[in-house]
């Protein structure tokens, strides 16, 4: 598919040693990346991170070159490990302050809180745009097109919902199923690819005792170049 064609495109970036470890499973990556489908916005890029600053760094550097958006979950508590506000600030280039008002704020609502606690999660790159959370949790924030959310799945949810993005449309996707192998329908897919370039097409193909079948998903911003190409595509598979 023509990258022209996507619109705007995000990439998303989890951090934390548990996701890469396989400890827990990265659902927040999944939750996203799904959401920002519903919104118009194509991923591009997924990628989970460890607790590793310069790690953190080069790779926020490839995923901002790699999409008009970039979105960062996890670390943002106060312990040790939560190291990701300082990362994005060194991965961009800046320098790190305590927002008074943020801190102020955080005690207030918070109370269990204390200075030490407020003041790290009232910390940010310089030029950043808190995003205050709606269910009493770590604020997260917004550098230029950089959004970095909580990990905590209920608080990053909130926070996303409230968020005002770039829209770029709808994005359609519908599927068709054929019993038969890729190897048997390679030149279709490839043929595909040149006659429908609006029209991304990925191929799946599942087998067991019995059968054989593929699943074809197309994804596409236009609607009707979607039933176009399904029918192209529905009209020269096997029956």
């Amino acid at each position: 598919m023509d990258e022209r064609a996507l619109g705007p495109t995000a990439a998303v970036a989890t951090i934390g040693d548990e996701i890469v470890e396989g400890r827990i499973l990265n659902g927040n990556a999944v939750w996203l990346s799904d959401s920002l489908m519903q919104r118009g916005i194509w991923p591009r890029l997924v990628v989970a991170i460890p607790d590793d600053t310069e790690l953190i760094v080069r790779v926020l550097r490839i995923a901002a070159d790699s999409a008009d958006l970039l979105f960062v979950c996890g670390g943002l508590g106060f312990t040790p490990d939560d190291i990701t506000r300082s990362a994005v600030a060194k991965a961009f280039y800046r320098d790190v302050s305590v927002d008074s008002r943020v801190s102020a704020s955080f005690m207030t609502s918070v109370v269990w809180a204390n200075d030490e606690v407020a003041a790290a999660v009232a910390t940010f790159p310089e030029g950043a745009e808190p995003i205050l959370s709606p269910v009493g949790g770590v604020p997260g924030f917004r550098l230029g097109s950089v959004y970095v959310l909580p990990g905590v799945p209920a608080e990053m949810r909130a926070m996303f919902e409230l968020l005002v993005l770039p829209g770029g449309g709808a994005i359609y996707r519908t599927e068709l199923s054929a019993s038969t192998t890729e190897d048997r329908i390679a030149t279709l897919l490839k043929n595909f690819n040149g006659a429908h370039p609006g029209v991304r097409l990925g191929s799946y193909p599942t087998s067991d005792a019995a059968s054989s079948h593929v699943t074809l998903v197309l994804v596409s911003r236009s609607s009707a170049g979607l039933d176009v190409a399904a029918d192209w595509l529905r009209s020269r598979l096997p029956a």
